[in-house]
């Protein structure tokens, strides 16, 4: 069976890196291809792919590709832009559409005619399922979760000793993952225990504006002291970040107003890092049964917060959370439920 998986730009960002880790251990006899319409410096991320990587925006060039490989199954994340090349090319194959963005303008492209071409639907959790069958109620739509990439996370004794603990937030600085709503948590929580130090892990390529709000709000709540920005730290050693934070008896804390999966917190969890999450979207599908803390508006559970993070017995959440994420998110059996959506598209019986 041959697939091409095609999304609009190769980053180093949460997409591609799920479907990297998505495809490291796929079996062999299923020849998967990638095609991106920019490269803006990911391609990085899939060194040692088997299958071939195309960037190309030209349309005729695009369709030649498709013409000459002969797919069973072109899959299309988050854009109907390959989409209309396949509608012009006559493709009799089978079409897919991942969903990942919960974001509301980006979604608005459900709503284009070129939709009502597609087979299926690929979403990363159940929560995302619901929300996509409100649009696209008559497409058989599959879960399927990101993988986590576990030669890379795992928790790894710190080289630095850590004297305060550390309470740590990874994202970009933008409104939807909320780093105003930590910054107002650091700040209370700062008056309660002088004994944690915040650490912002992310946002270099963010919106300058955004950036000038952030550290501005920074000054404003008196957070100078006992706040650390780190604007950028490489894929291959965030695990170093999970891992300082989870050694000092810290935690990892996201405040996103939604997400449609929680890459970021499966991260944290494998690392053996504590998580405290807002409990919106697909959030409180993997914070739950005892694997984390999962609140309704955290700014109003400081109390609560700092409970959870000086508890002084958490190992059995934190094997309950790394087993859940090690059981659930690997390699081989993201991998492997792949295969399943794609038998099932094709031969119309999961195997």
């Amino acid at each position: 069976m041959k697939v091409l998986i095609s999304y609009l730009f190769s980053t180093k960002g949460g997409v591609e890196t799920a479907l990297a880790n998505r495809l490291r251990m796929i079996n062999p006899d299923y020849e998967v291809d990638l095609h991106f319409f920019a490269d803006y410096g990911g391609m990085s991320i899939f060194d040692g792919f088997n299958g071939s990587v195309f960037v190309e925006s030209n349309q005729n060039n695009v369709k030649s590709i498709i013409d000459s490989n002969g797919y069973d199954i072109v899959i299309s994340i988050d854009s109907i832009d390959i989409l209309k090349i396949l509608r012009e090319a006559n493709y009799s194959g089978k079409i897919g559409l991942e969903v990942h963005t919960t974001y509301a303008e980006g979604l608005t492209y459900l709503k284009s005619s070129l939709v009502h071409d597609i087979d299926f639907v690929i979403v990363p959790s159940v929560y995302q399922k619901t929300l996509i069958q409100s649009v696209l109620s008559d497409i058989k739509i599959y879960v399927l979760g990101n993988a986590i990439n576990d030669n890379i996370f795992y928790i790894k004794d710190s080289k630095w000793q850590q004297k305060k603990k550390i309470v740590l937030w990874v994202g970009r600085i933008d409104p939807h993952k909320n780093w105003r709503l930590f910054l107002k948590i650091a700040s209370k929580l700062y008056v309660k225990n002088s004994d944690y130090y915040f650490w912002v892990v992310g946002g270099l390529k963010s919106d300058p504006l955004e950036i000038d709000k952030f550290e501005k709000t920074i000054y404003e709540l008196n957070l100078e002291k006992c706040l650390r920005w780190i604007p950028q730290v490489d894929y291959q050693n965030i695990r170093e970040i999970y891992s300082m934070a989870a050694n000092s008896g810290g935690c990892y804390i996201s405040t996103s107003q939604n997400e449609s999966f929680g890459m970021t917190i499966i991260e944290a969890m494998i690392c053996r890092c504590p998580v405290i999450v807002n409990c919106v979207g697909a959030l409180s599908e993997l914070v739950q049964d005892g694997r984390g803390l999962c609140l309704d508006n955290l700014e109003d559970h400081i109390d609560e917060i700092k409970n959870f993070i000086d508890m002084s017995d958490k190992q059995t959440l934190l094997n309950n959370a790394m087993n859940y994420v090690n059981d659930n998110y690997s390699c081989r059996s993201i991998g492997q439920k792949f295969i399943h959506i794609l038998n099932e598209v094709i031969y119309n019986q999961a195997q």
